[in-house]
């Protein structure tokens, strides 16, 4: 495991609502998709987003004395991760799943997790997606987010698991390219909205 994947899992797991390997994948797609549907999000904003979907306390979040202030750092390091790799020109970025090694139902409950948190993310950051196919993608993220694990059930019926170790892996690359379309599709409606005679009034 590299440098970068050690830090990305600690904050993962310091933010996560259970520290279990579907909780830390829902933490990442929650952070992810509320950075993908504001690119330009700071540090400020998203403690506000994040914290008004995790926090249950009735103390005031925007109080800088909160004990809970201490997620801030992990989601200044979470932000600075994410709007890299978002941002990066070699497609950098990858979904917090569990790893390989681990059995195929754990890793396809644990995309369907990151998937359910991407969207609650996404749909708190108040992104509005007008094109057709970043609305489609966003149907399809729908679906895997719904989908349950049948890896018991594979290898008790002795289905081929090649075939399915291969469409796994199609569907977490098709989960990162819907990503950073959602991105970039957000980060082109803001630049478009900043340039428009009515953002200048």
């Amino acid at each position: 495991m590299s440098a970068s994947s050690t830090d990305q899992l600690r904050w993962a797991l310091a933010l996560a609502s259970s520290p279990d390997a579907t909780g830390v994948s829902e933490s990442h797609g929650l952070i992810t998709g509320l950075i993908a549907g504001q690119p330009d999000l700071d540090v400020d904003r998203l403690w506000l987003h994040w914290a008004g979907l995790n926090l249950d306390t009735e103390q005031d979040i925007d109080d800088p004395a909160d004990p809970q202030a201490s997620h801030r750092e992990h989601l200044e390091a979470a932000l600075e991760a994410i709007q890299g790799q978002l941002r990066s020109e070699e497609m950098a970025f990858e979904a917090l799943v569990p790893a390989m090694d681990q059995p195929l139902a754990q890793r396809t409950e644990g995309l369907a997790h990151w998937c359910g948190g991407f969207l609650a993310g996404f749909g708190a950051s108040g992104a509005v997606i007008k094109d057709e196919e970043a609305s489609e993608v966003l149907a399809l993220l729908s679906e895997i987010a719904r989908a349950s694990s049948e890896g018991d059930e594979i290898d008790d019926a002795n289905t081929d698991l090649e075939s399915e170790e291969a469409a796994f892996v199609e569907l977490v690359e098709f989960v990162k390219v819907a990503v950073l379309l959602l991105h970039e599709e957000c980060r082109l409606n803001q630049a478009s909205a900043s340039e428009s005679p009515e953002a200048s009034q």
